[in-house]
């Protein structure tokens, strides 16, 4: 099971190929779960906040060794990238300095621009998906999260209490959200958390006694751990929507990373094959080494894996709630403009020149028109860097 999780998280590269890698795993080679509670596994997992391929991974080490899978499959999965990023940041916090560096991350800040500017499109285009009243209301709150965060200064996690509410405002009644078909079996996913109660313990237990030492004799670790044990809690979207959430907290709030650093450490997290938040090993690596890394690699994850398995078993039901559907999309609307906010300041940042700026356009051409695979664009764009700047 193990072995599985690890060999995905090393071949899966991108969102369609982690999914097409765990299909084939899981589902067509394995055998272990069925392609109706794959697809189970999936839909719950995208209104869970978090990393949606890492939480799926908790839905089926749970169904296969229930509360122990279910913590160490997503962890293995998550591992090869983990160990990548912290030998990145390793070497950029050491030789960062050096120009031929600094030469490759001025092109690629220009380059994660582009990704950031793929990803606002990409998901716009699922949040409001024709010029009809219910899109105007979704741009609406973007709009709002946008003047919010850019010229008022408000707090993120205040922008997005606001944006679940005007969801519930304006998605809740008349036909804003439209009801989901059933799946063939209701009941399909429902024996999670609920059949043994006190198994879930032993892992808690040891999990937690772990993290308590490491608090207890290390400062600052506490500290880490629950900033972005927040920053996962609120990351719905998954993905790219959590890059203004850890922005505010580690370059706004605590001020761990200026945001050139922050910028490379996106840009970095897109070599490894693990998903956008893998950004906090990166985070947690500069503040507190190796122990650092593991520190908040744990805490950004945890808290959706938790409920991932917690809600597994009312999946059936919580689906089907409008209310929860209609503040999901007021909350997504609002990361929108979060986003556009993020790549407002990263162009300020990174789009200096006309080198940079050319650096941009072949990026959102080759993202947005040829749709081809971002890793030749990473490559690409690092070769590119070491001959013009």
């Amino acid at each position: 099971m193990l072995k599985a999780a690890l060999y995905i998280g090393v071949v899966g590269y991108g969102g369609p190929a982690i999914l097409t890698s765990m299909k084939k795993v899981i589902v067509l080679h394995k055998k272990w779960i069925s392609e109706e509670d794959f697809l189970n596994a999936l839909s719950l997992a995208q209104i869970l906040p978090g990393a949606t391929y890492f939480n799926m991974m908790g839905y089926f080490g749970y169904r296969l060794k229930r509360y122990w899978g279910g913590f160490l499959m997503p962890f293995a999965f998550a591992l090869p990238a983990m160990v990548s990023i912290t030998v990145l940041a390793w070497a950029y916090f050491a030789y960062g300095n050096l120009t031929f560096v600094h030469s490759i991350f001025t092109g690629l800040g220009a380059m994660v621009v582009a990704l950031l500017i793929n990803a606002t499109m990409i998901m716009g285009k699922s949040i409001f998906p024709s010029a009809d009243r219910n899109s105007f209301k979704g741009l609406a709150i973007a709009a709002v999260s946008f003047l919010g965060i850019h010229l008022l200064r408000w707090n993120v996690v205040y922008l997005i209490v606001i944006s679940g509410a005007m969801g519930t405002l304006f998605f809740y009644s008349g036909k804003g959200i439209e009801p989901e078909k059933k799946p063939r079996h209701a009941e399909a996913g429902s024996d999670i958390p609920g059949k043994e109660k006190w198994g879930i313990l032993l892992p808690t237990a040891v999990l937690a006694g772990g993290l308590v030492a490491v608090f207890w004799l290390v400062a600052d670790t506490w500290t880490l751990f629950a900033a972005f044990g927040k920053i996962g809690l609120l990351a719905f979207g998954g993905g790219f929507t959590a890059i203004p959430l850890i922005q505010h907290v580690v370059v706004d709030g605590m001020h761990w990373l200026d945001l050139a650093a922050f910028r490379d450490g996106i840009a970095l997290g897109q070599i490894t094959p693990g998903p956008v938040l893998i950004t906090a090993t990166f985070i947690g690596y500069k503040v507190k080494g190796i122990l650092g890394a593991v520190v908040a690699t744990i805490g950004i994850f945890s808290p959706s894996l938790a409920l991932m398995m917690l809600a597994g078993r009312a999946h059936a039901k919580i689906k089907e709630l409008k209310i929860v559907k209609a503040v999901i999309k007021g909350i997504l609307s609002g990361f929108i403009g979060l986003l556009l906010s993020v790549v407002l300041q990263f162009g300020v940042q990174s789009l200096v020149d006309g080198q940079t700026w050319s650096v941009l356009a072949v990026s959102v051409l080759y993202l947005l028109v040829w749709k081809k695979n971002v890793v030749w664009l990473i490559l690409g764009t690092i070769g590119v860097s070491l001959l013009v700047f």
